[in-house]
């Protein structure tokens, strides 16, 4: 069996099916089109979603990386403020276990409770040192303020570090949805399932748009037998009569015959008969020739 191609489409060339029909493979090729567009909304609006995602978590990304150059130019700050204090220990010439430096350490700890509501509180020997130390020295007024200094570059560090931790979290929290929800997979599938869909439906119509020709070439294949026995039976009623005809025909020849018969004999009976006429009609006149001797005779007798 043949096939024959046709708007890139293949049919068996079968008299029983015919060719497609231009309504049949547009209704085929609308439906695959209808899947097809439905197939890769499903993906687009997921390749959206993973793109949104993505530029969510980069945008958190770009955060870290801004969080961090600030952590890292405010550490620089912070070496660079340590360096001056030891520089200044160094100049005032302090000594690690003088008193002006354990009363340093001291002023740092009541900062910090102060500022950042530190768990470690004050002895009461703490506490009365400090009413007893009055006013601080130069060396402690310059160590404090550049400790103050370092403490808002600490803060800045320590902040920038919890949400860079944060962050990194909530990147972590959505990598692991990610896998959880299988977005782009599950909608890939989902395309897959539904252009099978759109085949097997495909395939539905051209089976069912093949039975329909097959019925209505069967419907024609009978028609057309029916048609041909009429025919048939047409052609038989008049062979029938040819042959009634030919029979009458015959008839008639034979009745000619023997009515050409007859009359041939008929006519041979008659020139016989004429031909016997023609003989007594001679013989008649003989006889008169004979009569007509005879009587001139007696007559030339009697004048004798």
């Amino acid at each position: 069996m043949k096939v024959w191609q046709q708007d890139r489409m293949f049919f068996p060339q079968n008299p029983l099916f015919g060719n497609q029909e231009t309504d049949v493979r547009d209704k085929v090729a609308m439906k695959k089109a209808l899947y097809m567009k439905e197939g890769m909304r499903i993906v687009t609006d997921a390749n959206k979603a993973e793109k949104s995602i993505d530029r969510h978590v980069e945008d958190i990304r770009d955060r870290v990386r801004g969080l961090q150059a600030e952590s890292d130019e405010a550490n620089a700050h912070l070496q660079e403020i340590n360096q001056r204090m030891a520089q200044a220990k160094e100049g005032f010439q302090v000594e690690d276990d003088s008193q002006e430096e354990k009363d340093l350490e001291l002023l740092k700890k009541d900062y910090d409770i102060r500022k950042h509501g530190s768990t470690q509180l004050l002895t009461e020997e703490e506490k009365a040192r400090l009413k007893e130390m009055g006013e601080m020295t130069e060396y402690q007024k310059l160590s404090m303020e550049l400790y103050a200094q370092a403490d808002f570059w600490k803060t800045e560090i320590a902040d920038n570090q919890d949400l860079m931790a944060g962050m990194g979290r909530a990147v972590r929290n959505i990598q692991i949805d990610r896998l959880r929800s299988h977005g782009l997979i599950d909608a890939q599938k989902a395309k897959d399932e539904l252009m099978e869909a759109a085949s097997k439906e495909a395939i539905g119509i051209l089976k069912e748009d093949a039975m329909d020709k097959m019925e209505e070439k069967a419907e024609e294949i009978i028609e057309a037998a029916e048609e041909r026995k009429e025919k048939e039976e047409e052609a038989e009623e008049r062979i029938e009569e040819a042959k009634e005809e030919r029979a009458e025909a015959e008839a008639m020849v034979e009745e000619a015959r023997e009515n050409i018969t007859d009359l041939t004999e008929n006519l041979l009976e008659g020139d016989k008969l004429v031909q016997e006429m023609d003989e007594d009609i001679k013989k008649l006149l003989a006889e008169q020739k004979l009569l007509v001797e005879d009587l001139k005779g007696l007559t030339v007798n009697a004048e004798a």
